[in-house]
């Protein structure tokens, strides 16, 4: 056994899987794909270190250049660089592969994959509160759409809007813990009522902010960022808008990661 477990190792030297990134509750790991077969969802792989198994765990999520592993225990140890392997203990007869206590599939709790937040951006002249929607598409990057509803101080009246942004949130630390670097890009769909006359306009609308963001033990997620927002003048009659151009802007919100 100890002979075909060493013939397996080697022959698994010759892939290039390795850990790419560990979670914050040590129990998800990102690693990438093997460069002779891409993982699939339900397989069993290994963290190697000096040759010998830290922890094994399932592949949960697999995409085009990384997958998600849940661990069976989480360790400490493993970190970025590890190098991932096909559990040898899939070559188990059937019998003694259903009697190991592993947790099933279907039981494991889902792979938190997606950052649904509510928050408001704050800047001279505009205040909005909004939704964020994240989805990990890589290890560090995630995409996101926002809608917000666009409250803009003018003289001498106030005018209401709509806006749906897509974001693109860059993480070089953890999922959706740490540094946070964001750009996003979208429309405002504006109205103004000026008496009886009222005024509509689409403007562009796009923001780019770093920040911070940090995961409570209760798994509620808090960010704040800092940075630009731009708005196009619609140009109306008779108003005078204080938060078009170039104006700085502070991003702060409250999510849970799912």
């Amino acid at each position: 056994m100890r002979l075909l477990f060493i013939t397996f190792l080697f022959s698994q030297s010759l892939l290039g899987a390795e850990v790419l990134r560990v979670g914050s509750n040590l129990r998800l790991i990102a690693i990438s794909q093997d460069t002779l077969r891409q993982w699939k969802v339900n397989d069993r792989v290994c963290v190697l270190q000096n040759g010998k198994p830290i922890d094994c765990g399932t592949v949960i999520k697999s995409k085009e250049n990384f997958s998600l592993v849940r661990l069976k225990e989480g360790s400490s140890l493993i970190s970025r660089g590890d190098r991932v392997v096909f559990d040898v203990a899939i070559k188990k007869p059937v019998v003694l592969f259903q009697a190991d206590p592993v947790t099933p599939l279907s039981l494991v709790p889902p792979s938190p994959f997606h950052l649904l937040s509510i928050g408001g951006s704050i800047g001279p002249g505009f205040f909005y509160p909004s939704l964020h929607f994240q989805r990990i598409i890589d290890p560090q990057i995630a995409l996101g759409v926002m809608p917000s509803y666009l409250n803009i101080t003018a003289s001498p009246k106030t005018l209401s809007s709509i806006s749906l942004l897509f974001t693109g949130n860059f993480y070089p630390s953890e999922f959706f813990k740490g540094l946070w670097i964001q750009g996003a890009v979208g429309f405002a769909f504006i109205s103004s009522r000026n008496g009886t006359v009222e005024q509509q306009a689409t403007s562009l609308q796009a923001l780019a902010t770093v920040g911070y963001q940090t995961k409570l033990e209760i798994g509620i997620v808090v960010g704040i960022a800092g940075g630009v927002q731009y708005l196009t003048d619609p140009e109306f009659l008779g108003i005078t808008l204080n938060g078009v151009g170039v104006k700085p802007i502070v991003i702060f919100n409250v999510g849970v990661n799912f």
